[in-house]
């Protein structure tokens, strides 16, 4: 499983990230581990503490949580991509820091689409994404979702509108679909009682995946 936001550097001391606090992905990690789990969790930049019973790798930025990620699917049943992942990186890092006196321009690539990645290394395995979205519409969060299922052959697609007052990063609540086939509205929730519900239905679509 894999949590928090990514850190890209623009000089030695200054970077881009994003609000992501863990706290969706910790209340996963908490509910598979009491459902008897074998778990990893690959951690980004988070805002909440790791209990120390997790087997926890520590990364950064995106490129390391790739490498991280694509060298553990193969030995895993499931993967859970709760990060919030920089979809930009610098072309060039600076090893100073930059003179703050002028203008700054900078240059950024797309970062690679990590998810993507992840059924080519493991068709068996049993894909989890989320996808955040700002200020759309329920059908167009759906929409999103299955974008995602197609291009990276996510089995479960968990998908929210984080502009909501009470959904957004950092809270504690959180309301979802789950989209895959099918469409299921969990309302506003603790992320500790969502987690359940993820749980229930990935337990549900295992079993089916398994026969």
């Amino acid at each position: 499983m894999s949590l928090g936001g990514t850190y890209e550097p623009i000089d030695s001391v200054r970077g881009i990230t994003n609000k992501s606090s863990g706290k969706m992905g910790l209340a996963l990690a908490k509910e598979a581990y009491i459902r008897g789990a074998d778990l990893t969790l690959v951690v980004a930049n988070v805002s909440v503490e790791i209990p120390s019973v997790f087997d926890v790798i520590h990364v950064e930025t995106s490129s390391e949580m790739n490498e991280v990620v694509l060298r553990l699917v193969p030995d895993f049943d499931i993967f859970i991509s709760t990060a919030a992942v920089s979809d930009f990186e610098f072309k060039k890092k600076d090893d100073k820091k930059i003179n703050s006196d002028s203008s700054l321009f900078l240059n950024l690539k797309p970062t690679t689409k990590i998810i993507r990645q992840v059924k080519k290394i493991n068709p068996d395995i049993f894909l989890v994404g989320f996808k955040a979205e700002f200020n759309i519409s329920k059908d167009e969060i759906i929409c999103c979702a299955r974008k995602q299922i197609e291009s990276a052959g996510t089995d479960l697609v968990i998908a929210n509108d984080i502009s909501k007052s009470e959904c957004n990063f950092g809270s504690d609540n959180n309301e979802v679909l789950i989209v895959d086939d099918d469409v299921l509205a969990v309302p506003l929730a603790s992320k500790r009682e969502i987690a359940k519900t993820i749980f229930d239905v990935i337990s549900k679509k295992m079993e089916m995946h398994v026969h």
